[in-house]
């Protein structure tokens, strides 16, 4: 593994962690957006173009659409169902 790529993983990571501990709207941002790349990894064209497509459409869907997925699963008001919510409706935008 060359240093490059050890680099930018860790700082993946650490930007990930940031989005995570900044707050509600930040996790659930996060979380759409691995419910897009979710999305792309199970479909059958993986280009990267179609991949950052899917991040940034499941983070926009899932930041508007995870009180919807909520209230359709009736589940409580937590951090965590947030978050569940919102890599749904991520997955799903």
């Amino acid at each position: 593994m060359s240093g490059n790529s050890i680099l930018g993983t860790l700082l993946l990571w650490l930007g990930a962690a940031v989005i995570w501990v900044s707050g509600e709207s930040g996790r659930v941002i996060f979380a759409a957006g691995l419910g897009g790349l979710t999305r792309w990894f199970s479909s059958e064209r993986r280009r990267l173009r179609d991949g950052i497509a899917a991040v940034i459409g499941g983070a926009i869907a899932g930041s508007y659409l995870w009180p919807g997925v909520l209230w359709a699963l009736r589940m409580d008001h937590t951090p965590d169902s947030v978050a569940m919510a919102a890599f749904v409706a991520g997955t799903l935008g």
